[in-house]
C-alpha cells in the first residue's frame, strides 16, 4: 500500500482518529491540554500526505467545529455535562473541539461509507455517541451533574441527528470540491 493512496488515507484516518479520541479523553482526564491538538494535527497531516483534498478537509473541519460548538454549548448551558479543562462554564474545552474537527473530517475517509446511508448513520450516531460518552465519563474526562442517564439520552438523540447531517454535508462538500477541481 502506497502512502499516497485512498486506502492509506482511509486506514490512517481510522487509526489516527482513534488515537485522537484517546489523546483527547485521557489528556483531559490527566489535566493536559496539548495531546488533543497534537493528535488532530497528526490526523490532518496524515490525510494530506496520503492524498487528501486540503480544501474539502478544511471545509469539514470548520463545519465540525461550528456544529460541535453549537451542540456542546447547548449541553453545557443545560447543565447536563461539565468537561475537564473548561476555560469557561458555557464553552467547550479545546479537546472537545479537536474531537469534533477530527470526527467531521473523517466523513471524507474512514466514515465515508455513511455518506449515502443516512439512516445507518443515525443509528451509528445514536449508539456510538452513547458508548463514547460513557467511556469518557468512566475515564474521568467529564462529569454529568444531573446524572448519567439524562446526559446519555441527550447525547444519543443529538448525535442521531448530527451524524447523518455531517455525513450529508461531507458528501455535498466532496461533490463541490470535485466540481471545482474539474
Amino acid at each position: 500500500m502506497k502512502l499516497n493512496s485512498p486506502a492509506s488515507a482511509v486506514i490512517g484516518n481510522f487509526v489516527l482518529f482513534q488515537a485522537l479520541w484517546f489523546a483527547a479523553v485521557l489528556g483531559a482526564a490527566a489535566g493536559l491540554h496539548w495531546p488533543a491538538p497534537l493528535a488532530l494535527v497528526a490526523l490532518l497531516g496524515w490525510t494530506r500526505l496520503s492524498g487528501g483534498c486540503l480544501r474539502a478537509d478544511l471545509r469539514l473541519v470548520m463545519i465540525g467545529l461550528a456544529t460541535g460548538m453549537v451542540f456542546e454549548v447547548l449541553l453545557l448551558s443545560s447543565g447536563l455535562i461539565r468537561y475537564e479543562l473548561q476555560w469557561w462554564q458555557h464553552m467547550p474545552p479545546l479537546w472537545i473541539l479537536c474531537l469534533w474537527a477530527g470526527f467531521a473530517q473523517s466523513f471524507l475517509y474512514s466514515m465515508a461509507w455513511m455518506r449515502k446511508r443516512l439512516v445507518l448513520a443515525s443509528l451509528f450516531g445514536g449508539i456510538g455517541s452513547v458508548m463514547s460518552m460513557y467511556a469518557g465519563l468512566r475515564f474521568g474526562a467529564a462529569q454529568p451533574p444531573m446524572g448519567t442517564l439524562p446526559l446519555l439520552l441527550a447525547y444519543g438523540l443529538g448525535w442521531s441527528v448530527l451524524v447523518p447531517f455531517l455525513a450529508w454535508l461531507a458528501d455535498e462538500s466532496r461533490q463541490q470540491t470535485v466540481q471545482v477541481e474539474s
